[in-house]
């Protein structure tokens, strides 16, 4: 017996309803997603893997509306360590069609036992945002599944907001056992002539976030790996590296700086936004600036493992045919500072 057209039809239609309904973070339809990053530190942990981050990364949108209870994008992240909060933060990228400048974005964070904080406000004016819980989970337990709920309480027609990626980081990122020690641990990488990529950086266009590295994809940038081989816990870094430029390019504004870290843990800005500039080399039509940047207990990567291959990663945002050109008259180095972990 033939079944009816009508039935085929309808058993079709049921089946794209349940597939539908199960896409989300974890579970991507068309356009790719990154890999889900492990735990860094029983107290530390990426949502996505950031070396995985593809070319045109599926948009997770982040709801818009005043309905905060039922229609938030909620994150969830396994955690360990089975101490006892004292602090908390959450380091959020995100992206989206217009300006920063015209979106709305609250966040607020639920605890293991349902605890939840206030809503609040996302300041997006930073490529990666911090969001302090210092108080509201005091004493709670560390260990277990936190969730990070992000809503646009205006419904308005500024265009949806794309979740990115995101870190929390209970305690510091550290176990009570390292916590508050001395810095006591180092270790520098400089990168040998066969190790060492060289070349002129490649020119993307950039979206409404300029540092939205989501829109063109990790592999479009120049990567070199640094490998360490001592184990402890990060508190400061240093990042050393030389680019010949066009003498019409702005270095500082087009060039963007991705630091990934082994676990998936990253920072990243415009190099303006590291910090200050040095002074340029003329060298007639072009210029050479020779970068040194250097932090202590850095807010995006402090707590992180050094143990592994860490990434410096490098772009050119703006399509001018203004030339970058990473070079080797400063060979690119990476420095690693913390405490041990014994």
């Amino acid at each position: 017996m033939r079944t009816p057209r009508y039935l085929l039809l309808a058993v079709l239609l049921t089946s794209f309803a349940l597939l539908g309904a199960q896409c989300g973070p974890d579970q991507p339809d068309d356009d790719p997603l990154p890999k889900r990053a492990g735990a860094a530190t029983p107290f530390m942990r990426t949502y996505y893997q950031t070396q995985t981050v593809p070319r045109s990364m599926q948009a997770v949108k982040i709801p818009e509306g005043t309905d905060f209870e039922d229609d938030e994008l909620e994150l969830t992240f396994s955690m360990g360590g089975n101490e006892l909060v004292t602090d908390m933060d959450v380091g959020l990228t995100v992206g989206g069609e217009q300006e920063a400048k015209v979106y709305d974005l609250y966040c607020r964070m639920v605890s293991p036992i349902g605890t939840k904080s206030a809503w609040k406000p996302v300041d997006l004016s930073y490529t990666k945002t911090h969001i302090p819980f210092s108080y509201e989970f005091d004493s709670e337990n560390s260990s277990g599944k936190w969730k990070l709920q992000l809503r646009d309480p205006v419904k308005d027609n500024d265009g949806r907001l794309r979740f990115r990626n995101a870190t929390l980081r209970i305690n510091d990122g550290e176990s009570s056992t390292i916590r508050g020690l001395a810095n006591n641990a180092t270790e520098t990488i400089t990168l040998t002539s066969t190790q060492m990529k060289l070349d002129v950086l490649r020119e993307v266009t950039a979206g409404a976030f300029p540092a939205d590295f989501c829109v063109f994809g990790v592999k479009k940038m120049l990567q070199n790996n640094f490998t360490f081989t001592t184990s402890f816990s990060v508190r400061s870094f240093q990042i050393d590296f030389s680019i010949l430029i066009d003498k019409s390019a702005n270095v500082g504004k087009d060039c963007l700086m991705l630091i990934m870290a082994p676990s998936g843990g990253y920072a990243f800005g415009a190099l303006e936004a590291w910090g200050s500039l040095p002074t340029a080399t003329d060298l007639g039509s072009v210029a050479l600036y020779q970068f040194s940047f250097a932090f202590a207990n850095d807010i995006d990567l402090a707590g992180e493992p050094s143990l592994g291959t860490w990434t410096l990663a490098l772009i050119d945002t703006k399509t001018d045919l203004k030339t970058m050109e990473l070079t080797d008259n400063t060979p690119p180095s990476m420095t690693l500072g913390g405490r041990t972990y014994s």
